[in-house]
């Protein structure tokens, strides 16, 4: 539980709950339902803060993620050699000596393990990715001309994927080399697009890690660099640009910028509106539903738990669709206010649909742990079934 691993932590570094408190900024009262088990959730800024007082890696304080959703780390040596190789080993049987480059194919792979990544499937991912790298860097080196731009453009997407996996099973070392690694891959590419699908991801790294300034700054910097004309872009610099808005407003609530989160998401929302629906394709996600929810998630980020569940209205209010794993994450956060605002049965609803929506994604994230624990202390046993089935799915019992 995440309030041991703050007294563990505390106790080692000889500190009082007031000394913590007060290197924290944030009321004791805070860190003592933390450690008594009052309360098992907390924000992620409130969190990121007591880590920093402690001296510790935020993943430190939520414990990894493969505690409670270990099938993918079955594949992370495999993933890790590809990702730090420099040349392209052998690996799942492919030599770079005799594979050959069918650059159509490894597109339609690369657009499949894209869709699984939506669908929160990372244990399939898991395994996919070793071959993927692999395959993608021997294109990289081996085509030339347009060709060769095209293989960089696959293989800055599969490092994102990979860092993106690694990050969600608690890796943060080879999350962000693979980050690296994409936005290498992508300095190769003419395409404006993919440069800054590259900084998005950054930027979405930098943020699971509790880096919110950087991230913000990283976010930022690109949306200005590549923000197009409103009356020529294309749907996907809106989509990539929005996406890296999303990005910096979400890190701007996490620290605690209100007034900074607002504002960006307004441009975000400008976007969204140019483009008329959400849109989904291997740069990012975006639009007008997700714009909505983003406003949901940052709320509940920065404490307001009555706007966030009233700004859900405006979610459902919207026609089009996004990924299940970007709903889920709205969801999530709603759950959150809701559990906030002592909404027992909402909350448990709530949570009960995200794990319909996205069964395997959902045991990757502590919070959805941290909420049904809460809500598991404060309705009967019994009296609410779908409860009880989401305790088990969590392996709580």
């Amino acid at each position: 539980m995440i309030g041991e691993q703050i007294a563990r932590l505390r106790s080692a570094a000889h500190l009082t709950q007031d000394q913590l408190a007060e290197r924290a900024g944030i009321s004791v009262d805070v860190i003592r339902r933390l450690e008594q088990g009052v309360r098992h959730s907390a924000r992620l800024n409130t969190l990121t803060k007591i880590a920093t007082a402690l001296g510790a890696e935020l993943s430190v304080i939520i414990a990894p993620r493969t505690t409670f959703a270990p099938e993918p780390d079955r594949g992370i040596p495999a993933i890790r050699e590809a990702i730090t190789s420099s040349t392209v080993d052998q690996l799942g049987g492919l030599a770079e000596s005799d594979a050959d480059i069918d650059l159509t194919r490894l597109a339609t792979s690369v657009d499949s393990a894209w869709h699984i990544w939506q669908r929160g499937e990372y244990s399939i991912l898991g395994r996919l990715l070793p071959d993927l790298i692999a395959e993608a860097r021997h294109a990289s080196k081996e085509s030339t001309g347009a060709d060769q731009e095209h293989a960089y453009s696959l293989l800055a997407t599969v490092f994102e994927l990979a860092a993106g996996v690694t990050v969600m099973l608690g890796h943060e070392d080879l999350a962000w080399l693979s980050t690296e690694r994409a936005v290498a891959a992508s300095e190769h590419c003419a395409d404006e697009v993919t440069k800054a699908s590259a900084v998005y991801w950054a930027a979405w790294i930098l943020r699971r890690q509790g880096r919110f300034r950087e991230s913000l700054t990283a976010a930022t910097r690109a949306a200005e660099t590549h923000e197009p004309r409103m009356t020529r872009a294309t749907p996907a610099q809106l989509t990539v640009w929005g996406g890296l808005l999303i990005n910096a407003a979400g890190a701007a609530a996490r620290d605690d910028r209100a007034g900074t989160a607002t504002d960006l998401l307004a441009f975000a929302r400008t976007a969204a509106v140019r483009l008329g629906q959400d849109r989904v394709d291997r740069w990012s996600v975006f639009g007008p539903r997700l714009v909505a929810q983003s406003a949901v998630i940052n709320a509940t980020e920065l404490g307001d738990f009555d706007t966030a569940v009233r700004l859900s209205a405006e979610v459902e209010a919207t026609r089009s669709r996004v990924p299940v794993t970007w709903e889920s994450r709205y969801l999530l956060a709603l759950a959150q206010a809701q559990v906030e605002l002592g909404q027992d049965i909402p909350a448990t609803e709530t949570l009960h649909k995200t794990r319909r929506l996205t069964p395997e994604w959902i045991r990757y994230h502590r919070l959805a742990r941290d909420l049904t624990a809460e809500l598991t202390t404060r309705i009967p046993a019994g009296r609410k079934p779908e409860l009880d089935e989401l305790s088990r799915h969590l392996l709580m019992t």
